[in-house]
């Protein structure tokens, strides 16, 4: 917990390897924070998950609708 790691990236194509990208740099979380951070994005998450579904919905009702009309 409460380390720091680096990355780089590249890309690997048919021709061979890129080049690698500048470094991003990343904090872990210490023992506490996560719990903090989950609710934080909680009404994201329920906002998003409730999207998908109206949307699964809306999609459902205009397949329905297509076929038996």
């Amino acid at each position: 917990p409460g380390k720091i790691y680096a990355f780089q990236v590249r890309a690997r194509t048919a021709v061979g390897y890129g080049p690698y990208s500048g470094k991003m740099y990343f904090q872990t979380l210490m023992g506490g924070e996560h719990s903090e951070m989950v609710q934080d994005r909680l009404p994201l998450i329920v906002g998003s998950a409730l999207g998908g579904l109206a949307f699964l919905v809306i999609a459902a009702i205009a397949i329905l609708a297509i076929i038996f009309k």
